[in-house]
């Protein structure tokens, strides 16, 4: 195992995603209403994960196992790597015409604001909650991953499976913090669900704001792709989000899938071309869509 890596496999990596002068908004060309979906989950990451990684910061004071605080801090590593590159992103999107988002932000800053009030208890069992989103997440967008992004903007498609990724690798670290520090199981459970359906009222207030910049948001055919995704979504994703309540679910029970077995590995290797992946050959494995 290489030296950056934490005992479990978590390494903070630096990727350098570049978007195009040219970058379009609409980053998959046959799906808009998709592509503004996933942009408002974007908008949400710079500030949702500093969240996250200021109720982990403050846990880290009642860890007692120093095996446990080296694997928070290096969560935490790659979580501020999570929300600097999609702050990074957002700014392009908003030049690109969107200013109605500053407003947006501002909102969801003070949504956060707010959860900063409550009790460290309730932010780190939102904390794991939202892991247990982004990890059912991970595995179904990469599982469907040539049905979602095949011919999308192959920086913005990297991106995103480079983030799916590293959920994927620290699975483990915020309910093994939280059961470390509290242990509570339906409090845990009662975490998760809060997080879950406040998570999905944040992104589409975003999504929205893009929508109807664009003209499209109350007409039938975005209406019906986001139902279509969302069904799709909640298809795959759900099974796993649930078995996440079993009282004795543990995250290591989930494997990792091969695909993001053999991305570590690239990268391992030292791979540029991770940042550029060529999605017209999504179906393929990571060494199938370097580019040409």
């Amino acid at each position: 195992m290489s030296a950056k890596k934490t005992a479990q496999g978590i390494e903070v990596r630096k990727v350098p995603f570049e978007f195009p002068p040219d970058f379009q908004p609409h980053w998959h060309p046959d799906d808009p209403a998709l592509s503004q979906l996933i942009n408002g989950t974007s908008i949400l990451l710079p500030y949702m994960e500093p969240f996250i990684i200021d109720s982990i910061r403050q846990a880290s004071k009642l860890i007692t196992d120093p095996e446990l605080q080296k694997e928070a801090k290096a969560w935490i590593g790659q979580e501020s790597q999570h929300f600097m590159q999609h702050r990074r992103f957002n700014e392009v999107l908003i030049a690109k015409g969107y200013p109605q988002l500053r407003e947006r932000e501002k909102e969801i800053e003070h949504e956060y604001e707010d959860l900063r009030k409550r009790p460290l208890k309730y932010q780190i069992a939102y904390t794991a909650g939202f892991e247990t989103l982004a990890l059912a997440t991970a595995h179904a967008m990469i599982a469907d991953r040539a049905h979602l992004l095949r011919g999308a903007d192959p920086a913005v498609a990297s991106l995103w499976l480079w983030h799916l990724v590293e959920e994927i690798e620290h699975k483990n670290l915020a309910f093994d913090v939280y059961q470390h520090v509290y242990g509570d199981y339906w409090y845990r459970v009662y975490g998760m669900f809060a997080a879950l359906l406040h998570l999905f009222q944040m992104v589409r207030g975003s999504y929205m704001v893009l929508l109807k910049a664009d003209g499209l948001w109350g007409k039938w055919k975005t209406h019906w792709a986001i139902k279509k995704f969302t069904f799709r979504f909640f298809t795959s994703a759900m099974p796993g989000i649930l078995r996440h309540a079993l009282p004795w679910h543990h995250p290591s029970h989930v494997a990792d899938p091969a695909w993001m077995r053999e991305w570590v590995a690239l990268f391992d290797k030292g791979e540029k071309g991770l940042a550029q992946l060529d999605t017209s050959k999504l179906q393929q494995s990571p060494a199938g869509m370097l580019p040409a």
